[in-house]
């Protein structure tokens, strides 16, 4: 008679190991969400009495230049709050539940809007900042107006933030070789006369936490 013995103590010990990190991930993941939905409301809230009042600021009779100065307050707290709204986005995210809003958008005026409300950080720096936009480029496309307004704030911004002297250039060009009959397609560029980024870096900067230059 054989007999034999297996102690799987260690394995199930490694089990309960492995089963109490996942339900403290999941905690920590629930505890992140309502975190997120909390802070958003709070800052959502004293944002929406900013718009408001700007808002009937506009309805007021203003001097030419104290009106452009109103609407730029005004598109800027929209961007604002659209990137509040954004940051449930990273719930959305990890549920697999983010998806891109095709509506209609005219993005030569979000690309106009942008450079208003940055043409004063460019300013700052003694840098000219350039809306560039083929005459071709008119009417509405499908997109989502609330992410293309943040890449061109990110885009922008970090080109301001990088470049020393010279120009920052938003440029919008009709795509040929994407567009069909049925649809053109909006080619959309950021120039700068900045440092740039080293080859050897080009995939690094879309890691987390990561930058070409630090």
């Amino acid at each position: 008679i054989i007999s034999l013995g297996l102690n799987i103590t260690e394995t199930v010990k490694y089990e309960e190991k492995l089963k109490a990190a996942r339900e403290s991930a999941e905690a920590a993941s629930r505890a992140k969400s309502a975190f997120l939905a909390n802070m958003s409301h709070e800052i959502r809230t004293p944002m929406n009495g900013v718009l408001g009042m700007t808002e009937l600021l506009l309805t007021g009779a203003l001097e030419k230049t104290e009106r452009r100065y109103a609407e730029t307050i005004r598109d800027s707290g929209n961007a604002l709050l659209e990137l509040i709204n954004d940051i449930l986005d990273f719930s959305k995210i990890e549920a697999g539940r983010m998806e891109l809003e095709q509506a209609p958008v005219a993005v030569w005026r979000l690309a106009e809007e942008v450079t208003t409300m940055l043409v004063g950080a460019a300013r700052n720096r003694g840098l000219e900042l350039v809306l560039d936009v083929d005459p071709a480029i008119e009417g509405q496309h499908l997109g989502d107006s609330a992410r293309l307004r943040q890449v061109f704030v990110n885009l922008v911004g970090n080109a301001i933030k990088f470049t020393a002297h010279g120009q920052v250039v938003l440029r919008l060009r009709r795509n040929v070789h994407a567009s069909t009959d049925d649809v053109a397609c909006v080619r959309c560029e950021v120039e700068d006369t900045g440092i740039g980024i080293a080859e050897d870096k080009r995939e690094q900067i879309f890691e987390s936490f990561a930058q070409e230059d630090g």
